[in-house]
């Protein structure tokens, strides 16, 4: 029997946990853990509330990450994606694994940017390094690597070595001029 003004016992537990309103978030899509987290107690106790008292159907560890996903998170992937960002970005801006991403992806029919979209100036960059800044001070200034400055402003055919039959490289040359294998083919390719 409950008295005027006191909650149903289906709804408050002893110890304070409020089942209906703990129901209603992991039927939104919110894990036992974080429920757990803001009623303070285990998520087993939880579980098990939920299943005993709110006849909740607990999901299957094979249901899909990203129905377990509240619409608020669901909606900005959408948004993202539209966007043309790419699964990494779209991960670390929802703070979800970029493998929840693909497969929200995957479920709704989007598709997915594969390219990379560079954050940051290579025209800024290359002016800096013809004014000879030096590769580092431009990484911190524009807030990437210095390999990453390096590797933008030295295309990949800059960097292609001539390797030898004995297996050294010549850096830059198309034929070996001295030594054992003068004249012979070369292999070229990248290390």
């Amino acid at each position: 029997m409950t008295l005027p003004g006191m909650a149903s016992p289906s709804s408050t537990t002893r110890t304070g946990i409020r089942v209906d309103e703990a129901a209603a978030l992991y039927r939104q899509g919110w894990t036992l853990r974080k429920i757990a987290a803001e009623h303070r107690c285990s998520f087993q106790r939880l579980s098990t509330l939920l299943r005993q008292r709110a006849d909740v159907k607990m999901r299957t560890p094979s249901h899909p990450r990203a129905l377990r996903l509240s619409p608020d998170k669901q909606a900005a992937i959408r948004a993202a994606i539209e966007q043309k960002m790419n699964q990494a970005e779209i991960a670390r801006l929802v703070e979800v694994t970029p493998s929840t991403v693909a497969r929200l992806a995957e479920r709704e029919g989007l598709e997915l940017f594969k390219g990379k979209r560079l954050s940051w100036n290579v025209d800024r960059a290359r002016q800096m390094r013809a004014d000879n800044i030096s590769y580092e001070r431009i990484a911190d200034e524009l807030g990437v690597a210095p390999m990453t400055v390096w590797r933008q402003l030295n295309p990949a055919t800059s960097r292609t070595r001539v390797f030898t039959a004995g297996g050294g490289h010549v850096q830059g040359r198309s034929e070996v001029t001295a030594g054992p294998w003068s004249g012979q083919p070369l292999l070229v390719g990248r290390r």
